[in-house]
């Protein structure tokens, strides 16, 4: 699914950390792709490939004007009573707001869908993101949905990240993030990541420690992916 990024990062870079913070740079137009390898596929806390690693793919075009749109998918491994999915495919479109200045915004429009998925129901919906930076090293992220996983119940998401290039190789950065999934009947919960990427050529090396604050009694327990380091590898196509 969609998700520590400035509002100028490659798209490898943002892809690595398991989906984009859709706010792409606009500086000209461009077309470009991404291939990841990750030992993890970690999304706002959550396991979505059960401890197993996971393939990703994702391409966008993003125009001078500042519309950008996109495709990104992952393996996955989530089950649960009836159902199983293996694939999810993700579209997403938006506009970009004064790339070039210190402060910008984005507006994106993100579809999320599970090819493949077996039992009843579909788990697709769509989502609103809301994002803002300054100076490339701050940004701030709002999301919501009034169809979370296709059950026609409202879900909400936060995030804040801090990015910081050092030696024009290595970025360092963390993220902080919150889920209100009340309307599932289960509240809130945090999750947050700390790590390092470095950018060799055309690949993307990335070192990711992630933890995530859900009581064991919450209904989605199962899927959190606790404390953890993930290691990511990507290169630009």
């Amino acid at each position: 699914m969609v998700t520590i990024l400035s509002k100028t990062a490659s798209l490898p870079a943002l892809l690595l950390l398991g989906m984009p913070l859709c706010v792409p740079s606009t500086r000209a137009s461009e077309l470009s792709g991404v291939v990841t390898l990750t030992s993890q596929y970690i999304y706002r806390g959550l396991a979505f490939s059960d401890g197993n690693a996971a393939l990703q793919l994702g391409g966008d075009y993003q125009h001078d004007s500042g519309f950008f749109v996109g495709a990104w998918a992952s393996t996955i491994d989530l089950s649960s009573a009836g159902s199983r999915r293996d694939v999810e495919l993700d579209y997403y479109a938006g506009y970009h707001l004064a790339p070039e200045s210190p402060w910008s915004a984005s507006l994106t429009v993100l579809r999320y869908t599970y090819p493949g998925a077996e039992g009843a129901q579909s788990y697709d919906y769509n989502e609103v993101l809301l994002g803002a930076s300054w100076k490339d090293r701050y940004s701030i992220e709002l999301g919501y949905t009034n169809d979370l996983y296709g059950l026609d119940r409202i879900g909400r998401h936060w995030e804040i990240r801090t990015e910081w290039p050092i030696a024009n190789v290595w970025v360092i950065g963390g993220r902080l993030g919150g889920n209100d999934l009340s309307g599932l009947d289960i509240s809130h919960f945090l999750h947050w990541d700390l790590g390092a990427s470095a950018r060799i050529s055309r690949f993307t090396f990335d070192l990711r420690w992630y933890d995530i604050e859900i009581p064991d009694y919450m209904p989605i327990s199962s899927l959190s992916a606790g404390s953890q380091i993930v290691l990511s590898v990507s290169v630009g196509l």
